[in-house]
């Protein structure tokens, strides 16, 4: 299995509390978040953030009522900040 640390992002409104990422930046290439859920649902790569000095594994959330989207895992102390939304847009 492949990891790769996510160093960007990229969002329609940048400062929208309600848009949805939709890209990411990984390997120095920009990529859907369509297909990062694709790979890791068929367990074939991993991917995780690196915000000041926290390392936090990306996940993917499947809500009842919406699309899948991806989010980072909550903290050692169990706060559930989405350290995606701290990195860079892309």
């Amino acid at each position: 299995m492949i990891k790769h640390q996510i160093t960007h992002i990229r969002k329609p409104d940048v400062n929208s509390s309600v848009d949805r990422i939709t890209h990411v930046k990984y390997d120095n290439e920009i990529h859907t978040v369509e297909s990062v859920i694709m790979k890791i649902d068929n367990y074939t790569d991993t991917f995780y953030t690196l915000v000041s000095g926290e390392h936090a594994d990306v996940n993917v959330v499947r809500p009842s009522n919406g699309r899948a989207y991806i989010r980072t895992s909550p903290d050692y102390d169990g706060e559930k900040r989405d350290n995606l939304l701290s990195l860079p847009q892309c």
